[in-house]
């Protein structure tokens, strides 16, 4: 949970890449969230990798007021 809502992603990962991705949520963006689900396909699941991915899209457009590195931490929280 955020500030600016509650962001789910469900992934399928095969070989450590994710190859489906959806995202569910309560927050109030302004883009298709499909744009971000389709451009997650094809990057690997590690910190780094979504990181990286996170920082090409423009998230404030999609979710609100959030960072790549705060949408990292929260999936790989323990």
């Amino acid at each position: 949970r955020f500030p600016i809502g509650t962001i789910d992603f469900l992934f399928n990962i095969k070989a450590g890449e994710i190859v489906e991705a959806k995202v569910h949520g309560d927050f109030f963006g302004l883009g298709e969230i499909s744009d971000v689900e389709e451009a997650l396909v094809g990057t690997k699941y590690t910190k780094a990798d979504l990181r990286r991915k996170f920082e090409t899209i423009d998230l404030k457009k999609y979710f609100g007021a959030i960072t790549a590195e705060e949408l990292v931490d929260s999936l790989f929280a323990e």
